[in-house]
């Protein structure tokens, strides 16, 4: 069975410091996809509690951000700085509604498009607003050596 090239592309994208432990061309399974729509819960729950750790344990290590007409996240203080910021803002999370739009993958190598719907509030120097977000997302994971699937590539932009 040969790669197809999307499978080349997102392999290419998601290289990281981790090596693979499974061959490539070997579709995801039911527990790969299971293992992936669990991390992918843990990921909305952790934002939902507000728990910065626990959003963190989702990504692998080397994972870069990529949202819409920013500059890339490519280390993780850039991505800590952009999801919590030291100038005394604050985002809560109140509602996180996400549809799994399609998932896919080979080997060590997953992806996922995905829709989201959130309200939040954003504080910052004595005012709050309440405001609302509706986006699209790719997420690529990869699967880690010690077998646990990881965000690595996540790229998302706002949709009407």
């Amino acid at each position: 069975m040969r790669p197809s090239r999307i499978t080349f592309a997102l392999a290419f994208a998601a290289t990281a410091c981790t090596t693979t432990t499974t061959p490539p061309g070997r579709r995801l399974t039911a527990d790969d996809e299971r293992a992936i729509r669990v991390l992918d819960s843990v990921f909305v729950a952790a934002w939902l509690r507000d728990d910065t750790a626990a959003v963190v344990t989702t990504l692998a290590p080397g994972a870069v951000l990529m949202p819409a007409g920013q500059s890339v996240l490519a280390t993780p203080e850039a991505i800590r700085a952009f999801w919590w910021p030291s100038d005394g803002s604050h985002t809560r999370i109140l509602t996180f509604d996400r549809a799994i739009d399609e998932l896919g993958g080979e080997g060590d190598i997953a992806w996922m498009r995905r829709t989201d719907s959130l309200t939040f509030t954003y504080a910052k120097g004595g005012t709050t607003q309440s405001l609302t977000s509706r986006s699209m997302s790719l997420a690529v994971l990869q699967r880690q050596t010690d077998g646990a699937w990881r965000f690595s590539r996540v790229m998302w932009g706002n949709r009407r």
